[in-house]
């Protein structure tokens, strides 16, 4: 993956990304406020599940474009009007409380019939912290990255921001021909009364207390592991529906959950 590497470092800096996301000083790592409640229960109406951007994550429209935008010719030509997406909130910044976090993005239908794409995470000092290729046949969907648990692999650190990217192989000869989705996930930690609540909720409760909790990597890890273990659950399907819908996501809601094969 070292052309690629080069080629995407060479378009803007890790480090300028991420510190655009650092956190201000009064902000602190540990987060969470009491889950909204019936009788009770933390609300779980199926389509209700909404995504509550921390307020502090909203990065300004300049910087958007310039930490986010991808370069003219950087795209494959699909079938329709979707694009390579990273699964992230409007301010591109996903909150994890997972060592190791999984990444979703979603890939539309292709010209070709197999491709290959490339996973990169990379910390705030611009070291590889973790990089996969994907086999993708033409299936176009949502798709899953996961970290793995090892020692070769460092644990992402409460309060930092890492950047994190997929390359679409368009071309084995051209690679300025690819198409990037990039985002940035940033490692929190739960107050104790969240953990006392996830620890009691069932995997719909645990999506609404920890999208409400601004905490997008696992509302949407979680919701996905429900939905793959029971893909007929019409009330999983509206929660699925309603938290894309919240971060503008919401053309993509309706595109199947793909498994894919990660390499080392």
């Amino acid at each position: 993956m070292e052309k690629i590497t080069k080629f995407f470092l060479s378009f803007t800096s890790v480090g300028s990304i991420l510190s655009i996301a650092t956190l201000n000083a009064f902000q602190l790592t540990v987060v969470g406020q009491p889950t909204p409640n019936v009788d009770g229960q933390p609300i779980t109406q199926p389509g209700r599940v909404r995504f509550v951007g921390p307020s502090e994550d909203n990065l300004s429209s300049a910087n958007s474009r310039r930490v986010f935008g991808i370069p003219a010719g950087l795209t494959c030509d699909a079938r329709g009007n979707r694009k390579l997406t990273a699964l992230v909130p409007k301010s591109k910044i996903g909150r994890t409380v997972s060592q190791y976090p999984v990444f979703f993005f979603y890939l539309p239908k292709l010209d070709f019939d197999e491709a290959q794409a490339e996973f990169s995470l990379v910390d705030e000092n611009e070291n590889f912290i973790h990089e996969t290729t994907l086999k993708i046949k033409n299936s176009p969907g949502v798709m899953s990255v996961s970290i793995p648990a090892n020692k070769n692999v460092p644990p992402l650190e409460a309060g930092k921001n890492y950047l994190w990217y997929i390359v679409l192989r368009c071309d084995r000869e051209d690679r300025s021909s690819d198409a990037v989705a990039t985002g940035i996930v940033r490692r929190v930690e739960l107050s104790a009364d969240i953990l006392r609540e996830l620890d009691a909720a069932d995997p719909r409760q645990k999506t609404v207390i920890y999208a409400e909790n601004g905490i997008w990597q696992e509302a949407l890890s979680t919701l996905a592991a429900a939905r793959r273990a029971n893909p007929n659950d019409a009330e999983l399907t509206a929660d699925w529906e309603s938290l894309l819908d919240s971060v503008k996501l919401g053309e993509i809601a309706k595109e199947p959950i793909v498994q894919i094969e990660q390499q080392p």
